[in-house]
């Protein structure tokens, strides 16, 4: 992938493949939730960071339901500056 951010998930977390989201009428893609980290820095594959959640969008995804968070590191230099995605 060609991304400029770190991408990971919230471990034990799931999105339901059974269950209807009823505002958006599509069922869960059995994956954890993703976290979409926006930080300055780049961070290891499969390295556990603390975050600071800034907002969350849901992405229909080949007719599946994927919740996204955006965060930033908590150890980010701007963390302290910024607290919501607007």
């Amino acid at each position: 992938y060609n991304i400029n951010w770190n991408y990971g998930l919230l471990p034990q977390t799931w999105e339901d493949p059974a269950k209807i989201d009823p505002i958006l009428n599509v069922k869960g893609d059995n994956d954890p939730v993703d976290v979409v980290e926006i930080g300055s820095q780049v961070h290891t594959s499969g390295g556990v960071y603390k975050v600071k959640p800034l907002g969350v969008y849901a992405m229909i995804d080949s007719g599946e339901l994927d919740w996204k968070v955006i965060a930033i590191s908590v150890d980010d230099p701007k963390a302290a500056l910024v607290n919501d995605v607007t």
